[in-house]
């Protein structure tokens, strides 16, 4: 049966299949930040799985479903063409490796959001009688950080607003609010601590400017005076800037 070691190296696998998808350029810039926040998110999960599980045996049947979403990700990749339904579908694959390696071993079966999102601290804070919070970051991956602040859901319901739109400027602005919207309530449960409190609002910020960034660049809210190449090709580096290094200045900044 699968070991814990298989699981861990079908992870790693496909980490380096996605790191690799991000060098080529026939990703830049549409579907950079696709790949880059699956990246992102899978080696989050990864770490995080390594951490909650060994090699008892006990735990064989969670390293195959492990190894099996893995593995099937890893095939879709190896076909992968660069077009919106193959990336889609690449995604949703990655998706499901992702769940595989978080949605095991917890030690509770009642689904939780609080807190999921929040950016760690090295130790539990206390808000009781008046004082703040400590919000030091230096304890958690720079990446973990990273995804948390980038909306990979946003990202994942953008190419389909862009089909329902067709076209209709109106329409795209509409579901653009409408994701930005989702982003914020997702977010604002996602951000509190998990007993409740109050929701991280400087990290909200930046997840949906990292979102309109994301959507400027594929022409949301339309074009530069060059074109659409320019503009993909700008505002596709300004959102990799920020999505890099907002994380790093909050980080410092909270410590």
């Amino acid at each position: 049966m699968t070991t814990f070691t298989q699981a861990m190296e079908a992870a790693d696998s496909l980490i380096d299949q996605l790191q690799a998808f991000t060098v080529d350029r026939r990703f830049l810039p549409r579907f950079f930040d696709t790949i880059f926040g699956l990246r992102t998110a899978l080696g989050s999960a990864s770490d995080r799985f390594a951490t909650q599980h060994s090699g008892d045996d006990g735990d064989r049947p969670v390293f195959a479903t492990v190894l099996d979403r893995c593995e099937q990700a890893k095939a879709i990749g190896t076909a992968l063409a660069p077009s919106e339904a193959t990336v889609m579908r690449y995604a949703e694959a990655v998706q499901r490796a992702i769940a595989a390696l978080d949605g095991q071993g917890s030690t509770s079966a009642r689904p939780a959001l609080r807190g999921t999102l929040r950016l760690r601290s090295g130790f539990a804070a206390s808000v009781r009688g008046g004082s703040r919070p400590t919000t030091a970051l230096s304890s958690e991956p720079y990446y973990a950080s990273l995804i948390k602040l980038f909306p990979v859901e946003a990202v994942t319901l953008y190419p389909l607003a862009i089909g329902i739109a067709a076209g209709d400027v109106a329409i795209r602005l509409i579901l653009i609010a409408v994701i930005t919207l989702f982003i914020i309530v997702l977010r604002w449960f996602g951000t509190q601590e998990e007993r409740g409190g109050d929701a991280d609002v400087v990290a909200i910020g930046v997840s949906v400017i990292s979102f309109e960034l994301y959507a400027a660049s594929l022409g949301g809210f339309g074009y530069l005076p060059g074109g659409p190449e320019q503009t993909g090709q700008v505002l596709a580096f300004i959102t990799i800037m920020w999505v890099a290094l907002v994380p790093f200045v909050l980080r410092r900044a909270r410590r």
